[in-house]
């Protein structure tokens, strides 16, 4: 993801940058490289939150992790956090997950390039909900000791330890606190009821 003056300079640099990495695409002008890797880590983030609290959920109803993964990467729920890097140990062995999270794009990182991405919503007036979602769990995980420099789908880990608290505002519609209760080995039973 490269951005250039041109698409001339560009094709006088790809020569060089095509031995640092296999895909290198001209993304138009200058900057619009960090545009669309912001993007694409903020989308990579998100996902991962999301496939590490299916597997999470499908696990403690009793499902075997790696029939859900097949059920999950053969049908419309179908990702790379699910099909190639799978935070749930044991269902992809080449996986960080199933080395204890060792390797891979470290938590610390992650939460780096979610808070470029905020940031840079911000500056242009874009919304996005899941994106702050996921930047404030990997703000937290990052600054949890013992996952600093574990890789990112070790937020699979914390989905065993997060208590969500539904709260119920004036108004009657509820809202979700993501990091109301955080307990290490033990998660904390809650009414999840909203009357």
């Amino acid at each position: 993801m490269v951005g250039a003056a041109s698409p001339a300079d560009f094709d006088t640099a790809k020569p060089i940058l095509s031995r640092m990495g296999k895909n290198v695409i001209y993304c138009g002008l200058s900057g619009n490289g960090q545009v669309a890797k912001i993007c694409n880590n903020m989308l990579l983030g998100v996902s991962m939150v999301a496939v590490a609290e299916t597997m999470q959920l499908g696990v403690r109803m009793g499902m075997d992790p790696k029939l859900l993964a097949n059920i999950l990467n053969t049908s419309t729920g179908r990702c790379w956090s699910s099909d190639t890097y799978n935070p749930c140990p044991g269902v992809i062995p080449t996986a960080p997950a199933s080395r204890e999270y060792q390797g891979g794009f470290g938590n610390q990182l992650m939460a780096k390039d979610l808070r470029l991405a905020v940031n840079a919503a911000i500056e242009a007036k874009s919304t996005i909900f899941m994106g702050t979602l996921a930047q404030q769990v990997y703000n937290q995980v990052s600054n949890t000791d013992g996952y600093e420099r574990l890789d990112f789908s070790s937020v699979f880990k914390v989905s065993c330890w997060v208590s969500p608290v539904w709260l119920v505002g004036v108004s009657g519609v509820s809202n979700f606190a993501v990091w109301d209760q955080v307990v290490h080995g033990n998660v904390i039973p809650i009414n999840r009821s909203t009357n």
